[in-house]
């Protein structure tokens, strides 16, 4: 892979430390590049999820309240702080570009 080496501690599995066979980087529609076993990949991919899935503000904060009663009121200002950096860059990204 271009610009990868097999050491490259972003391909680590957040769970167990190792690197898999199929671990790759992957880059966001931001920008941003991780490997696809970190915590950061699963997270990104929960919150554009939430982001299509929950369409309204009320059902989002639902939603991120179930996640800081079963994993902690960390991981639901993590969620959060990332669903807002999407939404974010998707509105910047329309705004840029004329759409509405």
């Amino acid at each position: 892979m271009e610009g990868q080496s097999e050491e490259d501690e972003r391909l680590r599995c957040y769970a167990c430390g190792q690197i898999h066979e199929n671990a790759k980087l992957v880059t966001t529609l931001d920008g941003r590049v991780m490997g696809n076993y970190q915590e950061a990949w699963f997270r990104y991919n929960e919150a554009v999820w939430v982001l299509k899935t929950y369409r309204s503000k009320r059902t989002r904060t639902t939603y991120l309240d179930s996640v800081g009663e079963k994993r902690g009121q960390a991981a639901r200002a993590a969620l959060r702080a990332e669903m807002l950096l999407i939404y974010n860059f998707k509105e910047e990204k329309k705004n840029a570009t004329g759409k509405h």
